[in-house]
C-alpha cells in the first residue's frame, strides 16, 4: 500500500519503542503476570492445560526459548558448565511481544491510509503508539497483545475481500480468525467480519448466491483450521482440552464471585484504563461524528467499508463480553482499535481544515507520552526487584527460605544455586548439590470454596478448581508448623495475605506484626502515580514486598 515508511509513522513506531522498553526488565528472570503465557512449560509440545490456548506459548517457544535452550545446551557441552539464561529468555519473549505491538501499529496503520488517507493514519498511528494502556500490556508476557495483531492481521484480510473477492483474502482472513482463538478464546470474535465483507463486497447477486458461497465456505471453514493449526491438541488430547475449555466458559464470568448482573457500564469504563479519559471522549466524539460521512457516502466508499466493518465487531464483542457479570481491563483490551478505527470517516472529513484539530490532538499525545513513561517507572520500580538483589546478597550456602506464592521464584536466578520444594510435601532429595532451599507455600486463593457456593449444582467445577488451583493444607499456616519449618527467612508478597482464608490471613498478619520470631529486614511498597495518570491499576503490579529474618535469640544461623 506504500513503499516508503511515512516518516511520522517512523516517529510513532520508535516512540512506541522506546515507551516499551522502559521497565523491559521487569521481572528480570521471569514475568509475574499469572496470566503469562510466552513461558508457559511444554511436555514434549503438550501443553499443561487448555485452560487459555497455546498458540502464543509454541510462537513464543520456536521463535524465542528455542534458540536459547540450544545455546545453554551447547555452552555445557563445550565447557562443561551450565549457565543461566533466564534474563535472555525473559528480554527475548518481552521483545517479541513489542515487535507484535509494533506491528499491530503499523496494521492499523495501512488500514487506515487506504480506507481513510494518510492524515488519518497518521493521527491514528500515533493515538496507537502512545495510549498508556497499550504500553502497559506490551510489559506483560500475557496473550493480549499478540491477539490484537492477529485481529487486525485477521482484519485486513477481510478488509480486501470488498476490494478484490479473491479466494485468498478469504482463505487467510479464516486462517487468521482461527489462529486468533488459538490465542485467546474470545478473538473468535473478528471472524464476524469475514461474513460482513462478504457482504459488503456485493459480489453475489442473490440471497442463495450469497448464503452459499463458494468462496464463502472455505474462508469459514479455514477458522477451526486455522485454530487446529495454532492448538493441534485440542484434537489429539480433546478429552483433557474439552473440560478445560467448558471448565473455563462456566468460570471466567463469575471468577470472583460474582453471581448475576453485567457489565454493560463497566466495560465503557474499563476503556478509560487504555485511552485515557481525554483519549476516550475523542474517540468518542470521532465515532459520533463519523455517522454523518458514513450516511452521506454509499456503501462502496472505502472509509463506509472500514467503519462498518470495525461496527460489526465492536457490536459483537461487546454484546457478548459486557453480558459477563465481571468485568477485567483485559476483556475490553481487544475491542479498543476497531475503535479507535471507527473515528476515522470524521478525520478524513476534516484534514483540509485539520489546523484547528492539532491544538486538541498535541496536548492529548503529550498526556499520553506522559502517563506512558509512568507505566514504564512502576514497573522498573518494582519492590520485588529489589528484593531479588536483597536475596543474592543474603542468602548464603545452607540457608533455608520460606517463600509466599506470589513471592518471585528465587531459583531462577542466575546465582547463588537455589532449589525450591513444595513445602506441603517436600522432596528433599530434589535439593542435593544446591546452596540454598526455598519452601515454597501455596497460594489458598479459597477458589474451590468459592465455586462451591455459586455453582452448587455442579460439583465437577469444584474438582476442577482442586485440580487446576490446589487446595492447600491450613496447618501449614500455623505458629508450630513455622517453628518446626524454621527457615532462616521468611519471604512475604502481599497478593498472598489478602485471601478470604481467615487462618491464612492470621498467619501472615502475625508474622507481619512480630508475634512470631521473625524481624522485618527488607520492606518494600509499590509507589502510587499521580491521580491524573492512567491507568491507574495495573495487572499484578501494586503490592507489598517484605523479607522477615529469624530472631537470633531464638537459634543461631
Amino acid at each position: 500500500m506504500t513503499r516508503r515508511l511515512d516518516r511520522v509513522l517512523g516517529w510513532a513506531l520508535i516512540f512506541a519503542l522506546v515507551f516499551s522498553l522502559y521497565g523491559i526488565r521487569w521481572g528480570r528472570v521471569e514475568c509475574w503476570n499469572r496470566d503469562e503465557m510466552a513461558l508457559r512449560g511444554l511436555h514434549g509440545l503438550r501443553p499443561s492445560g487448555y485452560l487459555k490456548p497455546p498458540f502464543h506459548t509454541y510462537l513464543n517457544y520456536f521463535l524465542v526459548l528455542k534458540p536459547i535452550v540450544h545455546a545453554e545446551y551447547l555452552t555445557r557441552r563445550l565447557t562443561g558448565q551450565r549457565i543461566n539464561l533466564n534474563e535472555a529468555k525473559l528480554l527475548g519473549s518481552r521483545l517479541l511481544v513489542v515487535g507484535l505491538f509494533l506491528g499491530t501499529i503499523w496494521l492499523a496503520y495501512l488500514i487506515s491510509l487506504a480506507a481513510y488517507g494518510k492524515f488519518a493514519a497518521r493521527i491514528m498511528a500515533w493515538l496507537f503508539a502512545t495510549s498508556a494502556g497499550f504500553i502497559a500490556y506490551d510489559h506483560f508476557l500475557s496473550c493480549d497483545l499478540p491477539l490484537l495483531f492477529f485481529m487486525m492481521l485477521a482484519f485486513l484480510f477481510a478488509w480486501r475481500i470488498t476490494l478484490r473477492p479473491d479466494l485468498s483474502n478469504y482463505l487467510l482472513a479464516g486462517l487468521l480468525t482461527g489462529l486468533c482463538t488459538a490465542t485467546k478464546y474470545n478473538g473468535l470474535a473478528i471472524g464476524i467480519v469475514i461474513v460482513v465483507a462478504h457482504f459488503l463486497s456485493k459480489n453475489e447477486t442473490t440471497l442463495r448466491s450469497f448464503v452459499f458461497s463458494r468462496r464463502l465456505f472455505w474462508g469459514l471453514v479455514m477458522v477451526p483450521a486455522g485454530f487446529v493449526l495454532g492448538n493441534p491438541f485440542a484434537v489429539l488430547d480433546w478429552k483433557r482440552f474439552s473440560s478445560d475449555f467448558i471448565y473455563n466458559y462456566y468460570t471466567t464470568p463469575r471468577y470472583e464471585g460474582q453471581t448475576s448482573g453485567h457489565s454493560y457500564g463497566e466495560f465503557l469504563i474499563r476503556i478509560f484504563e487504555i485511552v485515557g479519559v481525554p483519549g476516550a471522549i475523542l474517540i468518542a466524539i470521532g465515532i459520533l461524528l463519523s455517522i454523518f460521512p458514513v450516511l452521506r457516502g454509499g456503501l462502496r466508499r472505502p472509509a463506509t467499508i472500514c467503519f462498518l466493518l470495525c461496527a460489526s465487531v465492536c457490536a459483537l464483542y461487546y454484546g457478548k463480553f459486557a453480558s459477563f457479570p465481571r468485568m477485567q481491563t483485559r476483556f475490553a483490551l481487544p475491542v479498543v482499535p476497531f475503535l479507535i478505527l471507527m473515528a476515522g470517516p470524521f478525520l478524513e472529513s476534516v484534514w483540509k481544515k485539520r489546523i484547528w484539530i492539532f491544538p486538541v490532538v498535541v496536548p492529548l499525545l503529550l498526556y499520553n507520552a506522559v502517563c506512558c513513561f509512568y507505566v514504564g517507572h512502576r514497573f522498573r520500580e518494582d519492590p520485588r526487584t529489589a528484593a531479588q538483589s536483597w536475596v543474592q546478597t543474603h542468602a548464603r550456602a545452607g540457608t533455608l527460605l520460606e517463600s509466599s506464592a506470589g513471592s518471585p521464584h528465587w531459583e531462577k536466578l542466575p546465582r547463588p544455586k537455589i532449589r525450591e520444594l513444595d513445602a506441603q510435601k517436600p522432596n528433599w532429595s530434589r535439593a542435593a548439590g544446591y546452596d540454598v532451599i526455598d519452601l515454597r507455600m501455596a497460594h489458598a486463593n479459597g477458589r474451590a470454596q468459592l465455586f462451591a457456593r455459586i455453582f452448587p449444582d455442579q460439583p465437577w467445577i469444584v474438582e476442577k478448581a482442586k485440580q487446576s488451583e490446589g487446595e492447600p493444607d491450613e496447618t501449614l499456616f500455623t505458629a508450630d508448623a513455622l517453628l518446626k519449618r524454621n527457615p532462616q527467612f521468611v519471604c512475604v508478597y502481599s497478593s498472598d495475605y489478602g485471601v478470604p482464608d481467615a487462618t491464612v490471613r492470621s498467619y501472615y498478619a502475625d508474622l507481619l506484626d512480630g508475634t512470631f520470631p521473625y524481624d522485618i529486614v527488607f520492606d518494600g511498597q509499590t509507589s502510587q502515580p499521580p491521580r491524573w495518570v492512567y491507568p491507574r491499576d495495573i495487572d499484578f503490579l501494586s503490592g507489598r514486598m517484605t523479607i522477615l529474618a529469624r530472631r537470633r535469640s531464638e537459634g543461631q544461623d
